[in-house]
């Protein structure tokens, strides 16, 4: 499963962190996400679908769902 997180939508709201601040946190600079971890662990996913559900801003895209042996969570900072 592929996760990107589309940085440009991001309204800070923190609710990634606080689903999954293993693999989420705010940049310093501006409040919006950053991702720590690219490969985080497998048990993991739960938490990083309920990150993507929970953002108000509609941040996150997931691709590949049915490929549950790999987590990759990446960042994008273009429009789309």
């Amino acid at each position: 499963m592929r996760v990107i997180a589309y940085t440009q939508r991001c309204i800070a709201s923190g609710n990634c962190v606080l689903a999954c601040s293993d693999v989420f946190e705010q940049r310093d600079s501006d409040g919006t996400v950053h991702v720590l971890s690219e490969r985080p662990s497998l048990s993991l996913l739960e938490k990083v679908r309920q990150a993507a559900d929970l953002c108000p801003g509609q941040v996150f895209s997931i691709e590949d769902e049915a490929n549950a042996a790999e987590l990759v969570v990446v960042e994008n900072d273009q429009e789309d």
